[in-house]
């Protein structure tokens, strides 16, 4: 049965339906975990900045059960 679905070929389309499926709502929680934590963000500032934001956006998972913020 696994190897059934391992060979089944998927379209274009459906890749990107499932990269779509996944994707959103990832970014959404993490641009809602970015914006509820801002508060080690008021000394950084420019590229750091951005990237620290990016970095929560990305890694919000860990970033939920270690409790810890990106600077």
């Amino acid at each position: 049965m696994l190897k059934d679905l391992l060979d089944r070929k998927l379209s274009i389309r459906q890749l990107l339906y499932i990269a779509i499926t996944i994707g959103v709502p990832y970014v959404v929680i993490g641009v809602i975990w970015a914006l509820n934590h801002q508060d080690h963000l008021t000394h950084v500032h420019g590229i750091d900045k951005l990237f620290s934001v990016l970095g929560e956006v990305i890694a919000w998972p860990p970033l939920i059960i270690s409790n810890i913020t990106l600077t």
